[in-house]
């Protein structure tokens, strides 16, 4: 019976583990250069390929206080990758750990300011957007511009 219960014990203790492992928030971040002057701006402007992933990312940029503007300063490149499109015979065969990537990459004309990168194991959701860019904009010191 003590034999019993240790081997319970353990099963308990794994599945805790693969519970709490399975959770990822970690974010890749890379800062290429420190933005100079004045941190308070109004807008940015977006590129991208994937426009529902745009639509979620300038919603959550709207509720931070930013607006989307072709004459901005600053540049945000929104990438994403699946899984699912993806034509590596080895990944199909093996699995990923990830469903995909979104990332934001900031720009200042040519010159790449920062990147902050997030693998996602389900769907893209609006918490999951809003993470991503409230430790953009803190990362990178941004200030919304008073209306008027």
């Amino acid at each position: 019976m003590n034999r019993f219960n240790t081997i319970v014990k353990a099963g308990l203790v794994v599945i805790l583990l693969l519970l709490t492992s399975c959770k990822d928030d970690s974010l890749f971040i890379k800062k290429y250069a420190d933005i100079k002057g004045a941190k308070v701006v109004k807008s940015f402007s977006f590129d991208t390929d994937n426009y529902y992933l745009l639509d979620k990312v300038q919603r959550s940029f709207r509720k931070f206080g930013f607006d989307s503007s072709k004459r901005s300063k600053y540049r945000i490149s929104l990438t994403s990758h699946y899984v699912i499109n993806c034509k590596n015979p080895v990944v199909h065969a093996l699995g990923a750990d990830f469903n995909g990537f979104i990332r934001l990459s900031l720009f200042s004309g040519k010159k790449e300011l920062y990147r902050i990168q997030k693998d996602f194991k389900t769907r893209v959701t609006n918490d999951m957007i809003d993470s991503i860019v409230k430790r953009f904009l803190k990362d990178n010191g941004f200030q919304p511009a008073k209306a008027g």
